[in-house]
């Protein structure tokens, strides 16, 4: 997935969650913490 690096984090989170290749990875479940390094990964701890 590519974002621009004009996001902010917020939004990153937000666009990441509402994928819907990673909604199929959740499987349902409430990710527990996000970790994002801007510019670089998206890390999701379900």
């Amino acid at each position: 997935m590519n974002l621009s690096l004009a996001l902010d984090v917020k939004e990153i989170e937000e666009l990441v969650l509402a994928n819907e290749d990673v909604q199929k990875y959740l499987d349902g479940k409430t990710p527990k913490k996000v970790i994002i390094v801007k510019g670089r990964i998206v890390n999701i701890v379900v």
